[in-house]
């Protein structure tokens, strides 16, 4: 019988402690503050370019204010409306980039094409790509993995083995180094200056590497991570022609785009290996000399706006074509597909696979369904005089 009672004793005082931790658990509280609203509007509205994640927690007498951003004046100015309101504020915002990268806060790609992705795993989605040569910003690290953002802001994990971790000079050095683009489609950067020597490392459209001289037809090559090698000098031209001696004129687009058809579709592909729709767009502009955003509906924003005409009388070789759901019946527009116009009402484009279609029903190429999704044009390509032309072969 006492052991009984003392059993019950026990377990009331089990359960009293509970309802005490239980009753102090209800009292910290997720909050949800309009000022974090605002400053994530004003210094991330855009989750895959920009990093404010922040959560706050009211314990009764303190706010406390855990994540982390990319930017000390997106915390300071948060810490200080959240102080207005009399509070404590318990800090914990963290300021990327994390302290344990020490001063090589910057990588470079050393292989040919470095796959992003939404979680520090192999397994994860594939959000985008990185050519060999690109300078990414890196934030942290979890694991094998470091958390990066590519020149076009876009941020994803990618395998640590497959960039070159530099300080902030060096990455300058590497910017001010003299460079070569590639412009062949794929190629192979080899040991010797002869196409039967074994490869360094294979190389596609869009890479960059540094200049190191010339000989018999060959460009001598390096990477980031000190290997060097030889390209084929018509592989690949001064990267300072790039941009400057080559630019997109509407006919160089078509060509490119139609060299790379039949490339299979990739989700997040940014390369000749593999491209999505927004994928496809981007690495066509990239080797004629312009950088478009990364997805549609960023795309969709840049340029001007195009009004194709009831027939598709306004359009012009090189307009991005936008698909998905016209702003209508109180919902807004989501654009979720991307091509390029050719003229005479057909269009090239990265479904399935590399293709061209048509907007004209008796034509052999209608695609009836993207027909009917087509919101809208945008004209990136401004009048320019004639330039050089990209090679991609």
């Amino acid at each position: 019988m006492k052991k009984q009672l003392f059993v019950l004793v026990i377990s009331l005082f089990i359960l009293s402690c509970s309802n005490e931790r239980s009753s102090e658990r209800k009292e910290e509280r997720a909050v949800v503050h309009p000022v974090l609203k605002e400053l994530q509007q004003k210094y991330a509205p855009d989750k895959r370019t920009a990093i404010f994640a922040v959560s706050l927690i009211d314990d009764g007498n303190r706010l406390i204010v855990k994540g982390e951003v990319d930017k000390a004046e997106a915390k300071q100015e948060l810490i200080e409306k959240l102080a207005s309101d009399g509070k404590v504020i318990l800090d914990s915002i963290q300021v990327l980039p994390a302290d344990d990268l020490g001063n090589a806060t910057w990588g470079i790609i050393t292989v040919s094409v470095a796959n992003m992705r939404g979680e520090p795993r192999e397994s994860a989605e594939l959000v985008t790509q990185a050519l060999m040569g690109t300078l990414v910003k890196i934030w942290k690290r979890k694991g094998g993995y470091l958390y990066i953002q590519t020149p076009d802001n876009y941020l994803g994990w990618a395998d640590a083995d497959q960039l070159h971790r530099v300080t902030e000079q060096e990455a300058r050095v590497w910017n001010e180094s003299r460079k070569v683009f590639v412009t062949s489609l794929f190629d192979m950067v080899r040991q010797q200056p002869n196409l039967t020597s074994f490869p360094v490392c294979d190389i596609v459209g869009g890479g960059v590497l540094k200049h190191l001289g010339t000989e018999n037809g060959w460009i001598k090559v390096g990477l980031a991570d000190g290997r060097t090698g030889f390209l084929p000098s018509s592989s690949a031209i001064d990267y300072n022609e790039w941009g400057t001696k080559v630019k997109p004129l509407p006919d160089n687009i078509e060509r490119t785009g139609k060299f790379l058809m039949g490339v299979p579709y990739l989700w997040g592909g940014t390369s000749v290996k593999g491209v999505d729709c927004s994928g496809f767009t981007k690495t066509v502009f990239l080797l004629n000399g312009m950088a478009l955003n990364r997805d549609a509906n960023q795309q969709a924003e840049q340029g001007v706006e195009v009004e194709p005409g009831k027939n598709f009388e306004n359009l012009k070789k090189g307009d991005l074509l936008f698909f998905g759901r016209k702003a209508e019946n109180g919902k807004p527009e989501r654009i979720v597909h991307v091509g390029i116009y050719l003229g005479n009402k057909e269009y090239i484009h990265s479904s399935g696979r590399v293709r061209i279609n048509s907007f004209d029903p008796a034509s052999p190429l209608f695609n009836e369904y993207n027909f009917n999704r087509f919101v809208r044009a945008r004209r990136v390509i401004a009048s320019t005089p004639q330039v050089a032309e990209v090679k991609t072969r």
